[in-house]
């Protein structure tokens, strides 16, 4: 995936939308920028945390607004 169109994924998972990634739908969980540990340590996306997937959550932790994970949503 390009890096544009992480960005644009990444975006959209931030405004509460379902994106599809690697033939599954993730939702983002933002989880404040309080929080001091590693966001990793509460994911549950184990074993297919690997590709686009890993990409995009990357894409979503920027300086300004930490925290984030995806977690599955079956609409």
């Amino acid at each position: 995936m390009r890096q544009r169109e992480l960005y644009q994924k990444a975006q959209l998972l931030k405004a509460g939308q379902i994106v599809e990634l690697n033939g599954d739908n993730f939702q983002a969980v933002h989880l404040g920028n309080d929080f001091g540990d590693n966001p990793c340590m509460l994911c549950e996306l184990d074993s297919i945390c690997r590709g686009d997937v890993f990409d995009v959550c990357c894409e979503m932790e920027t300086v300004a607004n930490h925290h984030w994970i995806l977690k599955l949503a079956h609409p």
